[in-house]
């Protein structure tokens, strides 16, 4: 529990444009006035002086049991790491636990303030000092000269020339001016970032307003309807079976019939003597992967959970690879809900090894998945291997290895209700600790783990995303994984113990 001595603490740590930040993500939807108050007060105190404006908030929210998160929430976002460590917590779990850098996704802070301070931390100072001119013009509020852009926003939010919205009362957001500006200064890119948050959280505005008026006109209360969509401790097999969103359906899961996840793990691997195939043989042997076993077990036990039925496949070779995949889809009988196969191997661009060095092809594994037996249900492939050979930087990884030589052919998704993560970009290699597992599998399984109860797919993977680019090997290497989806409707997943639970 932080202590008014931690706050203090945290506070007079902070330079002024960092209390901005954070005055900005806990005051801006509560009072903005009374941030902008707060602002002018600590713009003219000496830098020497103390605040304490952390304390007065916190005595402020302190009925809210959340309130300590909420602080600890707005300082991650705003990358107080050190700050953070200084004061007793572990800025990586807290990293791990709020996913700074994702703007679409919140816990207590605001959505729309946390997207908004992203927004202001892409802005250089010449493109502030552009978009601050072209806001004054526009929106004719005259006190926006010799303003940082966080003090700008609250200054339009103020005037109700931008709204974030709320989503307990049903109120969307309304960022039009400031998107409006970002064009009229041919900040392309800034402008469509604003409409992503916008669209992001009027969507789930859009959801809670539905699921009221449903919950109005069927005399069930508001609740017992939110539960049932929003929190999978209450799902109801008829429940979930309904859109999560009036403007985009959602696949049909019930955990009791989630289908086959295919586990594909290869370990150790030898070099094929058969004549017809050794020329496909790599010119250096592949090495074992260290590590594996973690992602092995992770995505076991994850998946498990949501109530797949496991095939494990171990160091098998490249045509039992096929085969494996051939014997899982036949398994999918009309109630299941959806397959998923998982390949952790070395690999080239669009291939992936099998036990004799001997490449798949990427597509060809498609393919068979692509069997009517799936018509219309969604088939998710995950892929841990490296894509090529290249590095973001060629100094030596300690503890860290990559998956797979150079050479290989670019390969994508064609097929409907597809969804294929890729551990890395075409061309590059994908890194994976010889003792902790791979960035992305590891990533993979924390998000949907953290995410899977309100986020649907394609969002966790958005999560997964940034936060796999965010990491840095010893030697500065990185990678980013990729997505490719052809899927038509929202996939969100629920546990095998909730779902038995909600039937009892």
């Amino acid at each position: 529990m932080l202590s008014q001595e931690d706050i203090n603490f945290i506070e007079n740590s902070l330079s002024y444009e960092d209390k901005v930040s954070l005055i900005f993500l806990l005051y801006g939807h509560r009072n903005p006035k009374y941030a902008l108050q707060i602002l002018a007060v600590a713009g003219q105190a000496p830098a020497s002086e103390e605040t304490n404006f952390l304390v007065d908030w916190m005595n402020y929210v302190k009925q809210s049991s959340d309130w300590e998160d909420e602080l600890l929430e707005a300082l991650t976002i705003t990358e107080q790491n050190l700050l953070l460590l200084r004061a007793g917590f572990d800025d990586e779990e807290l990293r791990l636990k709020y996913f700074p850098r994702t703007s679409e996704i919140s816990f207590l802070v605001h959505p729309m303030l946390k997207g908004l301070y992203n927004f202001c931390e892409r802005l250089d100072d010449a493109n502030a000092s552009k978009l601050i001119v072209q806001l004054q013009e526009t929106t004719g509020v005259s006190s926006l000269q010799n303003q940082n852009m966080e003090t700008v926003l609250l200054h339009l939010l103020c005037n109700g020339k931008i709204q974030l919205g709320s989503k307990q009362s049903g109120q969307e957001s309304n960022l039009l001016v400031l998107t409006a500006a970002c064009k009229a200064i041919e900040l392309y890119d800034e402008s469509d970032f604003l409409k992503s948050i916008v669209s992001h959280f009027n969507r789930h505005t859009s959801k809670r307003d539905q699921e009221q008026s449903d919950a109005s006109t069927k005399n069930i209360p508001e609740t017992t309807d939110v539960a049932s969509k929003h929190n999978p401790t209450g799902t109801i097999v008829a429940t979930v079976e309904t859109n999560h969103s009036p403007l985009i359906e959602s696949y049909t899961f019930s955990a009791e019939r989630a289908g086959i996840v295919l586990l594909i793990n290869q370990f150790s691997f030898y070099r094929e003597t058969n004549p017809e195939l050794v020329e496909l043989v790599p010119a250096r042997p592949l090495k074992d992967r260290k590590g594996t076993e973690v992602d092995k077990n992770a995505l076991e036990s994850l998946f498990t959970e949501f109530g797949y039925d496991l095939i494990l496949e171990e160091n098998i070779t490249h045509h039992q690879i096929l085969q494996a995949v051939q014997h899982a889809v036949q398994r999918i009988k009309p109630i299941h809900c959806s397959l998923i196969v998982c390949l952790l191997s070395h690999g080239q661009e669009g291939k992936v090894f099998g036990s004799n060095s001997i490449p798949v092809e990427v597509k060809a594994i498609q393919q068979l998945m692509a069997n009517e037996r799936l018509t219309g249900k969604p088939k998710l492939l995950i892929v841990q291997a490296c894509q090529g050979a290249d590095l973001q930087s060629a100094v030596p990884i300690p503890n860290h290895e990559h998956d797979g030589p150079d050479g290989g052919e670019r390969t994508a998704s064609v097929f409907m209700d597809f969804l294929v993560a890729w551990s890395t970009v075409p061309g590059f290699a994908s890194i994976r600790h010889i003792e902790k597992g791979s960035w992305f599998i590891q990533e993979l399984c924390t998000k949907l783990r953290q995410l899977y109860g309100s986020e649907h797919i394609m969002d966790i993977l958005t999560a997964v995303i940034n936060d796999v680019a965010s990491k840095r090997g010893y030697g500065n290497e990185c990678m980013v994984p990729i997505v490719q989806s052809t899927l038509s409707k929202k996939l969100y997943f629920h546990r095998r113990t909730e779902a038995q639970g909600a039937n009892v």
